[in-house]
C-alpha cells in the first residue's frame, strides 16, 4: 500500500503521474492547440477556486518545457500580499519578465548579451517602477489610463508605454528568431487571479492586454469570471440583466479562448480510491460506486473541497481508533462519510439531523417545529407531478427545508437522493447507525447552532446515566420493545449487582451503549471487559463485544459455537483485536436459548 499518511496536502499536481482525476486528455488538447495557434492569444481557464486550474496549467507547463516553447509562470497572489494599492500589477509584470529569463537560462535557451541584455533589464525595471512613474508622482496619471490611446491627460505617459511595449516585442522577436535558440513562441502562465482582490485582477488583465499584446506571446490565465465581475463593479455597477453585456464584452476583449474546467468529467472514483489507500482507509470494492455517488451528491467534483472532505474523514478515523475502547459502536464508514458530506455541503440539513437523527421520522409535527408549513409544501410539490423523490412525508419536509435557503433550494433533490442512499443501505438499522455516527461527524462542524454544538460535546462529554434504572428509562423513552428490555436486563442486571459488591468494577451506562470495566487493570484501554450496544429495535437482540482484556475470548468462542450449534455462523466472530463479537441477530436465531447465551457470558466474565 505504501506510506500511510494522516492527511492530503492541498497543493496542485506538477507531473502527469499525479493526475488521479484523469484530466491529461484536456491538457494534451490545449497543448496541441497552443502549439499551433497564431499569436498573440489569451486563453482563460475558468472555474471556481479549487477546481484544478493550477493543476491543468502545471501539466501544460511540463509539456511545454519539452517543446520549443519558452515559459514564464507567475503566481499573482505572491505579488499582492502585504502590498499597497496599485502595487500588485507592476510587481506581476516585472515578475513575468524575470521568470521568463530564469526558465530560459535553466534550459540553456537564453541568448541575450550586451545591448539586448541591457534592454531587457531596462524593460523589466520600467515595469517594476511603473507605479512610481505613473501613479505616485505629482502629475497624477492613473495607471489604467496611462496606456489607453484615448487618454487625453498626459501624452508622455502614453508614449512611454508604447515605447516599452515595442521594446518588449522586439526582444521577444529576437529571442524567437535566433537560429541558436530552438523556440517558436513564449507562453506566460498567470495563476491565482481568483486569490487576489478583484480590482487588482482586473487591472492585471488590462495591463496584459495593453502591454503584452504582442507577436509570439500566448497567455494562459487561471481565472474565475465572478472575480472579473466583482472587479468591474466600480466601473459598471452591480451586474444586472441590463448591464450584463458590458461585463461580458470586457471579458471577451481580454480572453479570446475561454476554457471551462471540466469538473463534471473528473474521475472521482479513481481519485477516492488512491487517496483512501494513501490514508490507510479500506473501502470494499462493492462500495466504491456508493462513495463516489455520495461525493457527487454532496461536495461535487471540486478537488480542493474533496481534499478537505477526505482530511476530515481521516481525522475522525484517527479519533475512532483512540476512542475504540470507550465506544465500540462508532458508526459505519459509509455512514460517517455521507454525514460528513452533508455537514460540509448542507450544514442546515446536518443541523436538523442533530435535532432528530432518524430523518425518515420527520413528519408534520417536526416540520412545524422548524418553521415549515407541510400542507403548503405539499401544494407546491404537487406542481411537479409524480416524482419518487417527493412521495414520502420526510422527503417533503426535506424539500420544504431546502426552500428556505437559496443554495439548498437549487440542491434539494441532491440532498433527498443522498439521504435515500443511507436509507437504502441501512434499512432497519438506519436509526442506530445515524445515532452512532452523528457525534463523530459533528466534530469538524463550524456551525454555531446550539443543537449542533451539543452533538460535538457528546464525544468529549458523552451522556452518561447514573445507573441501570435511569438507563432503562432512556430505552423505554426511545420506544424499545419489551423483549429488548428483557434481554438487556438479562445481560446487565447481574453485572450491575456484581459491580455493587465489588468496588474494583465499574459500569458506564452511556446513551448508545454500555460497558463493564475492571478499574484495577493498568491502562485505560485495558479495563473494558464487555461493551454492548443498545438492543436492536427490530430484533430485540444485542450486539456486544467480549473484550480481549477478559483473557477468555477464544475459549468462550469455541464453547459457544459448540454448545449453541453456531459452527461456521457469521453472527459470532473474533475480530482483529481478538474481541469476541456476538451479533444482535442471534436472538431470533436462538430464540429461547438466547437468554442462556447471555447468562453464560455473564458467568464467564465474573467468575
Amino acid at each position: 500500500m505504501g506510506h500511510i499518511k494522516s492527511n492530503i496536502v492541498d497543493k496542485a499536481i506538477s507531473r502527469k503521474e499525479e493526475d488521479l482525476l484523469k484530466v491529461e486528455k484536456y491538457s494534451i488538447a490545449l497543448s496541441n492547440f497552443i502549439s499551433n495557434s497564431d499569436t498573440p492569444i489569451t486563453i482563460g481557464l475558468q472555474g471556481e477556486w479549487g477546481t484544478g486550474k493550477t493543476s491543468l496549467m502545471a501539466l501544460l507547463y511540463e509539456d511545454f518545457n519539452e517543446r520549443s516553447i519558452a515559459c514564464s509562470w507567475v503566481n499573482t497572489w505572491e505579488y499582492s500580499m502585504f502590498r499597497g494599492p496599485n502595487e500588485t500589477t507592476p510587481g506581476v509584470l516585472k515578475a513575468m519578465m524575470e521568470k521568463l529569463e530564469q526558465t530560459c537560462r535553466s534550459r540553456g535557451l537564453w541568448s541575450f548579451k550586451d545591448e539586448n541584455e541591457k534592454k531587457f533589464k531596462k524593460a523589466t525595471r520600467f515595469l517594476g517602477n511603473i507605479t512610481n512613474q505613473f501613479i505616485s508622482n505629482q502629475i497624477g496619471v492613473d495607471f489604467k489610463n496611462a496606456y489607453n490611446d484615448n487618454h487625453d491627460g498626459n501624452n508622455v505617459s502614453t508614449i512611454e508605454i508604447a515605447e516599452i511595449k515595442a521594446t518588449i516585442a522586439a526582444l521577444i522577436s529576437e529571442l524567437i528568431s535566433d537560429p541558436n535558440v530552438p523556440l517558436d513562441r513564449v507562453v506566460f502562465f498567470v495563476d491565482d487571479l481568483d486569490r487576489i482582490p478583484p480590482s487588482d485582477a482586473v487591472e492585471i488583465l488590462e495591463a496584459l492586454k495593453n502591454i503584452f499584446d504582442i507577436p509570439h506571446c500566448i497567455f494562459v490565465l487561471a481565472i474565475d469570471y465572478d472575480v472579473v465581475v466583482k472587479g468591474l463593479e466600480s466601473k459598471f455597477g452591480p451586474k444586472t440583466e441590463e448591464n450584463e453585456r458590458e461585463f461580458r464584452s470586457f471579458f471577451d476583449k481580454i480572453i479570446q479562448v475561454p476554457f471551462s474546467m471540466p469538473i463534471g468529467t473528473y474521475d472521482i472514483e479513481n481519485f477516492l480510491v488512491e487517496k483512501f489507500n494513501s490514508l490507510g482507509i479500506e473501502v470494499n470494492v462493492s462500495d466504491k460506486e456508493l462513495f463516489t455517488k455520495a461525493v457527487r451528491l454532496s461536495i461535487g467534483s471540486n478537488p480542493r473541497s474533496l481534499k478537505r472532505y477526505l482530511n476530515s474523514f481521516s481525522l475522525i478515523n484517527h479519533l475512532k481508533a483512540i476512542e475504540k475502547e470507550e465506544s465500540q459502536l462508532q458508526g459505519d464508514d459509509f455512514m460517517l462519510f455521507v454525514l460528513l458530506g452533508i455537514q460540509i455541503s448542507y450544514p442546515k440539513i446536518f443541523r436538523l439531523i442533530t435535532q432528530k437523527n432518524n430523518f425518515c421520522d420527520w413528519n408534520k409535527s417536526f416540520a412545524s417545529k422548524i418553521g415549515i408549513d407541510l400542507d403548503d409544501v405539499k401544494v407546491k410539490i404537487a406542481k411537479f407531478g409524480e416524482t419518487e423523490l417527493l412521495d414520502e412525508e420526510w422527503e417533503q419536509v426535506v424539500w420544504g427545508a431546502c426552500q428556505m435557503d437559496s443554495y439548498l433550494k437549487s440542491r434539494a433533490f441532491s440532498v433527498i437522493e443522498l439521504l435515500n442512499l443511507l436509507r437504502a443501505k441501512y434499512n432497519d438499522n438506519l436509526e442506530e447507525e445515524l445515532e452512532n455516527a452523528i457525534a463523530f461527524a459533528s466534530i469538524t462542524s463550524v456551525d454555531d447552532n446550539v443543537e449542533t454544538k451539543f452533538a460535538v460535546q457528546k464525544i468529549g462529554n458523552k451522556t452518561v446515566y447514573s445507573g441501570l434504572e435511569s438507563k432503562i428509562s432512556q430505552l423505554k423513552e426511545e420506544g424499545l420493545p419489551s423483549i429488548g428490555l428483557e434481554n438487556y436486563l438479562k445481560l446487565w442486571s447481574p453485572l450491575n449487582e456484581f459491580m455493587s459488591v465489588n468496588e474494583r468494577f465499574r459500569i458506564s451506562f452511556a446513551k448508545t451503549g454500555s460497558s463493564f470495566n475492571n478499574d484495577s487493570k493498568v491502562g485505560r484501554g485495558n479495563q473494558q471487559l464487555i461493551y454492548s450496544a443498545n438492543p436492536n429495535k427490530k430484533t430485540g437482540g444485542i450486539t456486544f463485544w467480549v473484550k480481549n482484556n477478559s483473557g477468555k475470548t477464544q475459549e468462550m468462542y469455541e464453547k459457544i459455537k459448540t454448545d449453541f450449534n453456531l459452527v461456521d455462523n457469521e453472527l459470532i466472530s473474533i475480530n482483529e483485536s481478538n474481541d469476541l463479537i456476538l451479533d444482535h441477530s442471534l436472538f431470533p436465531l436462538l430464540k429461547n436459548k438466547y437468554q442462556e447465551l447471555l447468562n453464560f457470558v455473564v458467568i464467564e466474565i465474573i467468575k
